[in-house]
């Protein structure tokens, strides 16, 4: 049908008229379309092909649709598209094409002649898919099949993995597995019911996640249960330093449960136990390893009431048949101390609602200008004494109804910043948090809209952050969040990438950008090539869902290099620039510099993104050899007649198959950034 009116147009309109009537058909399809004369030079496109290629309409008419087309483009796929065109059929099938910023991506094509009257071809119409879509949909599935999906921690398999991964490193020290079991769940679950327990396993997830740090591998099995690799501990023949190293990781972790949660407007407080093995370095069989843990854990259990340490370590035995480890205990917080905990968090309460709150501004800026996109208002508690305490010394305390106020008067306090910035002549836009429990009332709206009001602030300037997406998921939270929608302000789906969960948010709900969880970068350090695939994928996924992506977490310059070369559109973190107070902004963005070049490579991770972004699609670098970015960042890291340098040469000739030479630059360079994380440690 479409084109039999196409080749009515063409017959029995004027050309003008023919011009416009395809304008406007091809601009509303959702596909990236184009149509070209017989020549094959581009008439009209659809505005899906300017958002995907990033070429404007005038950018490229007259030009030929080979304009799309690089160095890792397959020369025989080319020929034989030009072969079936020529013969008057339709072409269909993948080609690898390049965007205007020379990055690569997979177009599923199709190209269909059509015909005037005499039989004779006049012009051929192309839809064209961008199936790089699929391909990070079945990262998506990968993730899911390795992830829990409750926690979105790591599952069993992912563990299994990870430790035959270890016990193929002949050179690493030794290796601890810890279970880690909530004492009493069954009780906790009655307590708030099966969603709040499931609420808490996640809050205690993220704890733990955070608490944990390098060279620690945290997974969830079943359940309430947990378990912890403790990876390069040091020597068998260093029993001491051992000793020392596993018990600052288990006090750190304890960390996760010294304060009660909030779960559905309860305070909960969680005991838990452990059991810790050591993996011996001669077998390959993990499950003995478990094994140990396991009973080790049994063992913590039962004297979970009469001990004066919260984990228990099964002794490792060395070659000789004897011990070899003996472990320090960690003694439980005492009632007296935890009386001294609660107290401090009703005082830290009261003065937060009694002239200490203070809501600081962190700056979020475009990397692909440079320049500031936004603020985000982050609550802070200031002491009398002038100490500035974070939020998770006093969000503990609040239950929901302080939770509401404290995004009433954060609000309006955010409000009244931009107002105030506008008469120093700074223009911006605000993002404040939200609770998902504030959805619940239904006065929720009503506060947004009088606050924007009253400072006379456009809806639009304003972006309400949802945490915890996950549990917003009632009628009343779904109708509260259109309704803000409705009235005009950005809604922001935060901590994207910590499982499937905030991805179904993404679909159902009015999400107009979402921010990258700084979790995705904690495995950078072991596994710096699946971070970036991680990040690339859900860049991709936001440029699909047509919204804005903002990457949290870049703390240093390797992180936010590699963002910007992964085409990721926003990025915030402690490089870029740090929290302040409000007054602050307008100072800094005056004498605000974006730290990074545009097409320089400076750090051994920014390297491997850019060598891996057209790896991963078989591409060879687009730029000649001397303008490559990688090329000033090899002379200055390895000699000129290295191996290295010889592969980075190769990337640049012209190729269609997998290519071992990217793929040993690519190890390369993974151990170059491994090599620079030791030396900056």
């Amino acid at each position: 049908m479409c084109q039999t009116l196409l080749m009515h147009s063409f017959s029995t309109e004027t050309p003008a008229a023919s011009a416009e009537l395809l304008a406007r058909a091809f601009a509303a399809t959702a596909r990236m379309s184009l149509i070209t004369d017989a020549q094959q030079n581009i008439l009209h496109v659809g505005n899906s092909f300017t958002t995907i290629t990033g070429y404007g309409a005038d950018e490229v008419l007259g030009r030929n649709c080979r304009l799309l087309q690089g160095p890792g483009t397959d020369r025989a796929v080319v020929a034989t598209i030009s072969a079936t065109l020529w013969a008057g059929d339709a072409f269909e099938g993948d080609i690898l094409n390049y965007r205007k910023d020379g990055s690569p991506f997979w177009n599923g094509l199709k190209v269909t002649p059509l015909r005037g009257p005499a039989d004779k071809i006049t012009h051929y119409v192309s839809t064209q898919s961008d199936i790089n879509t699929r391909r990070a949909f079945q990262d998506t599935l990968r993730f899911q099949a390795l992830h829990d999906v409750v926690t979105d921690l790591p599952n069993r398999r992912y563990l299994e993995q990870h430790l035959a991964r270890d016990r193929a490193d002949l050179d690493a020290g030794v290796t601890a597995v810890g279970l880690i079991n909530i004492n009493e769940f069954r009780r906790i679950n009655d307590q708030v019911g099966l969603r709040g327990g499931d609420e808490l396993l996640r809050a205690l997830g993220r704890r733990l996640r955070n608490l944990a740090g390098d060279g620690v591998f945290l997974a969830s099995l079943k359940g309430d249960e947990f378990a912890v690799v403790i990876d390069d501990l040091g020597s068998p023949r260093d029993s001491a330093d051992i000793d020392d190293q596993l018990e600052v990781v288990l006090r750190r972790l304890h960390e996760a449960v010294e304060r009660p949660f909030q779960v559905r407007g309860q305070s909960v407080s969680v005991s838990i136990s452990m059991g810790v093995a050591f993996c011996p370095r001669d077998i390959d069989d993990t499950l003995n390893c478990f094994r140990d843990a396991e009973a080790a854990l049994k063992t913590a259990q039962r004297y979970r009431h009469d001990r004066k340490r919260w984990w228990y370590v099964a002794p490792p035995v060395s070659e000789t048949g004897t011990q070899a480890i003996t472990i320090f205990t960690t003694p439980r917080a005492t009632q007296a101390e935890r009386n001294v905990q609660n107290q401090r968090f009703e005082d830290h309460r009261w003065r937060l609602f009694n002239g200490g709150l203070s809501m600081y501004m962190q700056p979020v800026i475009d990397l692909r200008t440079g320049d500031l996109s936004r603020v985000e208002a982050l609550a802070r508690l200031i002491l009398v004494d002038g100490t500035v305490v974070g939020p998770d010394q006093f969000l503990p305390s609040l239950d929901d109804a302080g939770h509401d106020d404290l995004f009433r008067l954060g609000l309006d306090e955010a409000l009244g910043c931009l107002a105030r910035w506008d008469r120093e002549g700074l223009s911006t836009r605000v993002s404040v948090n939200l609770s998902p429990s504030t959805l619940y009332d239904l006065n929720c709206t009503g506060w947004v809209k009088s606050a924007l009001e009253r400072h006379n602030i456009n809806p639009n300037r304003l972006s309400l952050e949802l945490l915890e997406t996950e549990s917003a998921k009632s009628a009343v939270q779904i109708v509260a969040i259109n309704d803000l929608r409705k009235l005009g302000v950005g809604l922001a789906l935060d901590d994207l990438g910590s499982g499937h969960a905030t991805l179904k948010r993404l679909s159902d709900l009015p999400f107009d950008s979402i921010k990258l969880d700084r979790g995705l970068f904690a495995s950078l350090n072991n596994r710096p090539l699946e971070t970036l695939s991680m990040l690339a994928t859900l860049t991709q996924m936001g440029r699909d869902f047509k919204v804005d992506v903002v990457a949290e977490g870049l703390e240093d310059a390797r992180l936010a290099e590699a963002a910007v070369i992964l085409g990721v559109p926003l990025g915030q973190g402690y490089f870029l620039a740090r929290p302040m107070p409000a007054s602050s902004i307008p100072d800094w963005a005056t004498a605000h510099k974006f730290p990074l070049s545009a097409g320089k490579v400076t750090t051994a991770l920014g390297a491997l993104a850019y060598h891996w972004k057209f790896l991963r699609w078989e591409s060879p670098h687009p730029l000649p050899l001397s303008a490559c970015p990688l090329t000033d960042f090899m002379q200055r890291h390895t000699p000129h007649t290295s191996r290295a340098t010889a592969l980075h040469v190769q990337q640049h000739e012209p190729f269609n198959e997998p290519s071992t030479d990217g793929q040993q630059l690519q190890e390369w360079l993974i151990d170059l950034v491994q090599d620079h994380i030791t030396a900056a440690v």
